[in-house]
């Protein structure tokens, strides 16, 4: 995968106006599609997260014309959970690089010359944000941009927001380890049913481990790309005049 840096680097480096507008199309579409698809993920995890914290009162969930029982959702939020936040953190960081190569690509199309606040992102300068398809995440970072307090809200809100998920998917593992006597050991079923059960139990909470593990691999290499942009930025002189 391309790092932030590589993106910004080629972006500048290239002055053809054509494959500048072909780049800057297909990164507007495909951020377009993954602005929806993000946001159906997170409407699956806000559904997960209400049916297993508030159980009472919901016997069955029909999902497209099929009854779910609630007892089986709980059982599997450790692995529908970790799965739908594993896939909602991929889902943000190719929505991070669409967005860093459609304002690295505004600058140069549109000849804009932005502030040294404005260069990088999180930044935006207004004129690039206008040509960006709609994004929650983006409005809420350009409230009282140039004020660091408003970036230090935004990551402590996410910051908590992921401890509060990963300590969901914790908890209920061990519900569901507890609810079913797992055990370290296989113990050897007395019947097909029993067999594919205990199986599919003990597939269920080696892929939640999974995931967990890649969870926090993703936001380790997440903050070695952080300071990437950080050097980035620091290394790079403020432009004194327009660009020709």
């Amino acid at each position: 995968m391309l790092s932030l840096l590589k993106i910004i680097q080629y972006v500048k480096a290239n002055e053809d106006i054509e494959t500048l507008k072909a780049y800057y199309d297909r990164c507007y579409d495909n951020l377009k599609e993954l602005n929806q698809k993000s946001n159906w993920i997170s409407r699956f995890i806000i559904l997960v997260v209400v049916l297993y914290l508030f159980p009472k009162g919901i016997n069955k969930l029909p999902v497209q014309d099929i009854l779910f029982d609630i007892k089986l959702i709980r059982l599997l939020t450790p692995t529908l959970l970790s799965y739908f936040i594993f896939e909602w953190l991929m889902v943000a960081k190719r929505r991070r690089d669409l967005i860093v190569g459609l304002q690295q690509v505004t600058y140069q199309m549109y000849r804009i010359n932005p502030d040294v606040n404005e260069e990088f992102f999180p930044a935006f300068n207004p004129n690039t944000l206008n040509v960006m398809p709609f994004s929650l995440m983006n409005e809420i970072i350009t409230i009282d941009q140039k004020r660091k307090f408003n970036l230090y809200l935004i990551r402590a809100a996410l910051g908590c927001s992921l401890i509060f998920l990963v300590t969901v998917i914790v908890l209920s593992l061990f519900e569901s380890i507890k609810s079913y006597h797992l055990q370290l050991h296989f113990v050897w079923p007395q019947s097909t049913k029993d067999f594919v059960e205990i199986i599919s139990l003990y597939i269920s909470v080696i892929i939640s481990m999974l995931f967990l593990v890649w969870i926090v691999y993703y936001y380790f290499i997440e903050l070695k790309n952080s300071s990437e942009i950080k050097k980035l930025s620091k290394n790079t002189p403020a432009e004194s005049e327009p660009r020709a």
